[in-house]
This record gives structure tokens, C-alpha cells and sequence, in this order.
């Protein structure tokens, strides 16, 4: 058994719910557009308030980057099982 402590997990507000990344594939087609559109969102806004940070080394630019570095992976994913 895989253990998932720690695994990313992402807390959709358009499908209100908490998403771990092994969930995508039981995801319907609406629902990945759905998470796709809100990661996507929270990407761009992840990256323009990182970008706002002068000292990269801080908290609150750490904060930023576990963001970006979080929905970068499910837009991979996401984008994977929508080829599919």
C-alpha cells in the first residue's frame, strides 16, 4: 500500500471539495475541467504574489512556491488525464 501522508492534495472551491492527486482518475471529464480551471487560477495568482516578494528566501515567498510547485503538479496531471 502506497502511503499518502504528504501526498499533494488540492482544496477545489469550484467543486468544493479536497483533491489528493491519486484521486484524478476517478474524476468525470466535467470535473477535471472544473479542477483544471481553478488550478489554473490559483497558479497564476501563486505566481504573481511570488513574483511580489522581493526577499525569495522569506516565509511567505516559501508559502508561494509550495502553491505554485502544488498546482503546477495538478495541471500536469490534470492535462494527462484529459489526452486520455
Amino acid at each position: 500500500m502506497t502511503d499518502l501522508n504528504g501526498a499533494p492534495f488540492y482544496r477545489s472551491y469550484l467543486l468544493n471539495r479536497t483533491i489528493y492527486l491519486h484521486e484524478l482518475k476517478s474524476l468525470s471529464n466535467e470535473e477535471l475541467h472544473m479542477l483544471n480551471v481553478d488550478t489554473l487560477a490559483a497558479l497564476n495568482e501563486a505566481r504573481f504574489r511570488y513574483d511580489q516578494i522581493e526577499d525569495k528566501q522569506s516565509e511567505a515567498a516559501g508559502g508561494e512556491f509550495r502553491r505554485i510547485k502544488v498546482a503546477g503538479y495538478f495541471q500536469a496531471a490534470i492535462g494527462l488525464e484529459l489526452q486520455n
